[in-house]
């Protein structure tokens, strides 16, 4: 357990205003989850139940292809259970928000689909939250089972990411987590569209504290997270909360600048004391190709930004929903 330093008297203030009954919204994203998504519901179910907490399951499906859909209408009338239908595919991040604009609960749970997050760690993250910390999120105890590669770019990443910024993301932190009222309001207040939920979460700021927690297998199935799509989302996440590429271009344009001014010294200098025999073609092609390689490459950072302010002006919806099927929880406490 990480814990960062807060007031206890904060603490103790945060734990006062926490209801005596609270409700507890259960956000879960699905993308072609058929094999697990009954499973994980009825477990989540089973252990808020045997607490004797009022809460409700949200399920946010993602523009699945397989039974999904299916399967959860079949549970409605069985669960305190929404669905909220997506009209496509948006992505993981998309998903989270269109759930946590859908909860109603004094608090969240947000966990993934696969039984990769410990459903048996919500009762633990819930005390805490009942202790006075306003958002409890799970920190991965280890990478194995991952390839060298993935490691290497996930730490590149955080690393490029917290250079220089005031409010770090802790490194290999995780989706699962609890969120208080206040703070699903205050994400509920972010008008952007590319989403890196990771990097808004730690922004809000509000009381918070890291568990370290084991990341299980896929109970059935294969993630669709694939290695292109990691690598879109942390470009989201390094265009979002992080103005190092752009510094690095600055700084390379400095470089390459002030080697050019060196080495036109040293052409002319060159020239008056030893003549010029019309030599220096060779440096002179690759000295064009490398500064157009470099000019390129910059104008594809810059890019990046570019493209992403220009869909934040354009103000599209972040997403459009296609249906919600739910039956309202009930006021009693439901049986475990």
């Amino acid at each position: 357990m990480s814990e960062e330093f807060v007031p206890p008297y904060l603490l103790g203030l945060h734990a006062a205003e926490r209801p005596a009954d609270p409700l507890v919204s259960c956000v879960v994203p699905a993308y072609n989850e058929a094999a697990n998504i009954v499973p994980l519901l009825e477990t989540l179910h089973r252990i808020l139940g045997g607490l004797g907490l009022r809460h409700e399951l949200i399920v946010v499906d993602d523009g699945s292809r397989d039974a999904t859909v299916e399967l959860v209408l079949g549970q409605v009338d069985r669960l305190p259970l929404t669905l909220v239908q997506l009209s496509r595919n948006f992505g993981k991040e998309i998903a989270l928000s269109a759930g946590i604009d859908h909860a109603k609960g004094d608090v969240a749970v947000l966990i993934d689909g696969d039984f990769q997050h410990p459903p048996e760690l919500v009762p633990e993250f819930l005390e805490h939250w009942r202790r006075g910390y306003d958002m409890v999120f799970s920190v991965r105890a280890d990478r194995e089972g991952e390839s060298a590669s993935k490691r290497w770019f996930t730490r590149a990443f955080y690393a490029l990411l917290n250079v220089g910024s005031p409010l770090k993301i802790p490194e290999n932190t995780q989706d699962f987590r609890v969120l208080d009222r206040r703070v699903l309001e205050a994400l509920r207040a972010m008008p952007e569209r590319n989403r890196f939920m990771k990097g808004l979460y730690n922004w809000v700021g509000f009381t918070r504290l890291a568990v370290v927690s084991r990341t299980d297998e896929r109970r059935a199935g294969e993630s669709s997270f694939n290695f292109w799509r990691l690598f879109g989302l942390a470009l989201t996440g390094l265009t979002s909360f992080s103005n190092v590429p752009l510094r690095v271009w600055s700084i390379a344009g400095g470089v390459v600048s002030l080697a050019s001014i060196l080495y036109a010294f040293w052409v002319a200098m060159d020239t008056l004391i030893w003549g010029n025999d019309v030599a220096g073609w060779p440096t002179l092609t690759v000295g064009i190709m490398f500064l157009g390689g470099v000019q390129l490459l910059s104008i594809g950072v810059l890019g990046e930004y570019i493209g992403r302010i220009y869909a934040e002006v354009k103000q599209r919806p972040a997403y459009f929903v296609s249906r919600v099927v739910s039956r309202r929880p009930g006021a009693d406490k439901p049986a475990a």
